[in-house]
């Protein structure tokens, strides 16, 4: 499974417009893969919104700055690496972008209170610590995004940060990129209720690991 930086880089090249796509749609922007492909092909798309355009253009620069923090090995664990990547996907649309969020968030559909502003970087320490101490480096990545979702430490874009920090902390390490594809969309929202209401990472990490496993068995 495991390739090298290069190679992990190389792939998520290759698949950009599908990682572009995957992640729009994640929070239910309205762009069908065509239109993505055409969009970073540097050709204008009519009939959306222009706010809409606006927004997946910052999801196209947050995986671009993503890879070039893997490209020249600044990516790195840390709050400011978060916060740098959630101040491009989250702009013009998150308050007080790459900022951990001064207020409280609830999330749609659960029940699940994130923890309070005042707690945040305690526990950004805290989750960062326990998943050093986890052997498996894609176990680590997995929970990493899902401890960013669970927490919410920005206002707005905290599964898109997630997942970018997810990718970051894999391609470093010389594993493959993952995406959640577009057609397990409702799989991956059912699940995350799930874990919001539990905390449990069983049922995620297995979802997670089989996307993994479906984008890196394609370049074997």
């Amino acid at each position: 499974m495991k390739q090298d930086k290069e190679k992990a880089l190389f792939i998520a090249k290759k698949v950009f417009a599908e990682l572009v796509f995957d992640v729009q749609r994640l929070e239910g922007m309205p762009f069908t893969m065509p239109e993505v492909q055409t969009y970073l092909q540097g050709v204008t798309i009519g009939g959306h919104k222009i706010s809409d355009v606006e927004k997946l253009k910052q999801q196209k620069l947050g995986w671009e700055t993503l890879i070039d923090l893997v490209k020249t090995n600044s990516f790195s664990l840390t709050k400011e690496t978060a916060c740098s990547i959630q101040k491009v996907i989250g702009k013009d649309e998150a308050l007080e972008p790459g900022q951990f969020r001064s207020g409280q968030v609830g999330i749609a559909g659960t029940e699940h209170k994130p923890p309070q502003a005042g707690e945040l970087d305690e526990i950004f320490g805290r989750v960062i610590k326990k998943i050093l101490e986890i052997k498996d480096i894609c176990e680590q990545a997995y929970r990493l995004h899902l401890d960013f979702a669970r927490n919410q430490f920005f206002w707005d874009g905290n599964k898109r940060t997630g997942l970018l920090m997810l990718n970051g902390h894999l391609m470093s390490n010389g594993y493959s990129p993952l995406s959640v594809p577009a057609k397990r969309l409702t799989e991956y929202n059912a699940g995350m209720i799930d874990f919001y209401e539990n905390g449990d990472y069983t049922q995620m990490l297995t979802f997670l690991k089989e996307c993994h496993e479906a984008m890196y068995g394609r370049f074997e």
